[in-house]
């Protein structure tokens, strides 16, 4: 019987911090290691659970935002374990008054050990897509995948758009199962492994 998919607790992310302007724009919340503006090793603004916020008071409002400027960041999220990973949802900011833009595209892999990567599912955003009917202040949200993907490690990269100006993001959202790799085994399962276990053990004694 399938796993049914659900919410992703995410153990840790890696990425270039955001800008460090008025207090705001870098990942306020991040309890990992943060060397020479790479962070590693925590969690923070991206999967605090701080989906949307308005920003229309000012620079300080910006916090529960990471904003990178003309840049194209790299982010590894480590799931803790091997899934089957159904959706991955992004929540960016849209304020064009202020330059602050939606990527052209999303680039998603997958990897089991983060070092070797699987092909990349790419999620180009639309013009549509990319201007909220909403305009200054608009939340745009997207689901990333258009096919499930499998892996402890998920790594996205935000492409700039043409303007290459600012991205803002506020939170990264998983869903899916655990894999067959990282399933517990049944109770009935896991006796029978210990069973087999003894018995090896003690044919080994008689042999010994």
């Amino acid at each position: 019987m399938a796993a049914q998919a659900a919410p992703i607790a995410v153990a840790a992310y890696s990425m270039p911090d955001g800008a460090p302007y008025y207090g705001a724009y870098y990942d306020n919340a991040y309890n990992g290691n943060h060397n020479g503006g790479f962070l590693s090793g925590g969690t923070g603004d991206l999967t605090n659970g701080e989906l949307t916020a308005s920003v229309a008071a000012g620079y300080g409002a910006w916090a529960p935002y990471v904003l990178w400027y003309s840049q194209s960041p790299v982010i590894t999220f480590d799931l803790g374990a091997i899934y089957t990973v159904d959706g991955v949802i992004t929540y960016f900011k849209y304020y064009p008054q202020a330059a602050v833009n939606i990527p052209g595209s999303v680039g998603v892999r997958f990897s089991s050990d983060g070092i070797n990567f699987g092909p990349t599912q790419l999620r180009s955003l639309t013009p549509t897509e990319r201007e909220p009917a909403a305009g200054n202040d608009a939340d745009a949200i997207y689901q990333l995948l258009a096919a499930p993907g499998s892996g402890r490690y998920v790594e996205l990269t935000l492409n700039n758009g043409p303007e290459n100006a600012w991205l803002a993001l506020s939170e990264v959202v998983f869903d899916g199962s655990l894999g067959a790799a990282s399933t517990v085994p049944e109770p009935a399962t896991a006796a029978l492994i210990l069973a087999a276990l003894v018995a090896m053990g003690a044919r080994g004694r008689r042999m010994g």
